[in-house]
């Protein structure tokens, strides 16, 4: 199968899920399929850049998918034009950003998308209930994270490293510092675009502190495999570093079941899901759904 993804990537955006997830799809997905990677810029002036970047790619590579990746408004009609109206095309959700400016805009351009793939059920809920995606295939897929040797022993040291994670860090930075921490504290605001820090936090040994809000708490269970506290609540915060810094029992067992849990994220498991979900993107194309107005 011939796929394009297509992944609009904003400067600031250092930590945010279509960042990660696009760089690490690509060579997994390219094992057996044949893949496209074209980034675009989301500035007005980088619009017919963005076009001809498009059908350059589709009159050179003829695509049977393309997979939309952060893409709202004026950039994403411009690759939907781009790419015409027979095309089947597949999007990701990574954050509510289509729900914020322009959303009766971006609700009318996704009615052509038949296939949206969101990492949790609170992140496509939210699209629902705004009236997106009614007739397209919804498919809940957490995203993917290549294996990797268990995480080291913490040494018993006197000092308790915390790291308060800045959005800002580069995917590099973050990794390294996870390594040798004790635990990690998640910014409250924008849950959805750390979802990818917490699978990395699960997967270093780092135990994982964050809000219980949204898309955090279908994959962080309170108590189990990392902590959660009411938004805001930085007490809360002060209280559960105090709980893992007495009680070296206790981060032991909650290291232990993030290990684990981060084994249900392996990148295959993600790939052979994905690649199912584009076949069903392609019977509903040849069943001639494509094409059909939204509801």
């Amino acid at each position: 199968m011939k796929i394009c993804l297509v992944d609009a990537r904003h400067p600031s955006a250092a930590a945010d899920g279509a960042a990660i997830y696009v760089p690490q799809l690509a060579p997994a997905l390219a094992e057996a399929q044949r893949v496209t990677v074209v980034t675009v810029g989301t500035g007005p002036h980088e619009m017919p850049g963005a076009a001809n970047a498009i059908r350059n790619v589709m009159d050179r590579d003829r695509p049977e998918v393309m997979h939309l990746n952060n893409l709202g408004g004026v950039p994403l009609a411009t690759v939907m034009w781009a790419a015409g109206n027979h095309l089947p095309l597949a999007i990701s959700l990574h954050d509510p950003g289509l729900l914020d400016t322009l959303a009766g805009f971006n609700r009318w351009l996704t009615g052509r998308i038949r296939l949206v793939i969101s990492p949790t059920h609170d992140l496509l809920d939210q699209h629902l209930e705004r009236g997106f995606f009614r007739r397209a295939i919804q498919q809940i897929l957490p995203y993917g994270i290549e294996p990797a040797p268990s995480p080291r022993p913490r040494p018993v040291k006197d000092t308790f490293d915390v790291f308060f994670l800045d959005p800002s860090m580069s995917g590099e930075a973050r990794r390294a510092r996870l390594e040798y921490t004790e635990c990690v504290i998640l910014p409250f605001l924008w849950p959805e675009r750390f979802l990818v820090t917490i699978q990395e936090a699960f997967q270093s040994g780092a135990i994982v502190i964050a809000a219980r809000v949204g898309a955090i708490t279908e994959m962080v269970r309170d108590g189990v495999n990392g902590i959660l506290v009411e938004p805001g609540d930085h007490a809360a915060i002060d209280a559960a570093i105090r709980r893992l810094q007495q009680s070296p029992d206790l981060a032991r067992r909650l290291r232990a079941a993030a290990v684990e849990t981060v084994r249900l994220y392996d990148m295959r498991f993600h790939i052979d899901r994905l690649s199912d979900a584009y076949q069903q993107l392609l019977i509903a194309g040849r069943a001639g759904d494509l094409n059909r107005p939204a509801a």
